[in-house]
């Protein structure tokens, strides 16, 4: 017997390890959104496809809408991935608004 912790999460396949911090996440904590639970998704993934982007914002937007649907994917439910993906939701954001200013 060793007195070394053994890290579980790291053997879990991605799919245990989103279930995992689904179990782990407080109860007061909204929970992530859920692509199919919003009706309005069908006519955004249209608007993306329908033309190329012409500004800034608007490429913004379109990574943003990527970045929250794998935000709620199995793959995604590693802590740091998450973290990655709100700090770059955040600096997009804060962009966003730079140049609406302009």
């Amino acid at each position: 017997m060793t007195d070394a912790p053994i890290h579980l999460d790291a053997r879990r396949t991605a799919t245990a390890r989103h279930e995992t911090e689904m179990r782990r996440r407080p109860a007061n904590d909204p929970p992530p959104l859920m692509p199919l639970a919003q009706p309005h998704l069908g006519s955004l993934e249209d608007q993306i496809l329908a033309e190329p982007a012409r500004t800034w914002v608007e490429v913004m937007e379109k990574w943003r809408f990527l970045l929250e649907r794998y935000a709620v994917t199995p793959d995604a439910g590693d802590e740091r991935i998450q973290k990655l993906i709100k700090r770059a939701i955040g600096d997009m954001e804060r962009l966003r608004k730079r140049e609406e200013r302009k």
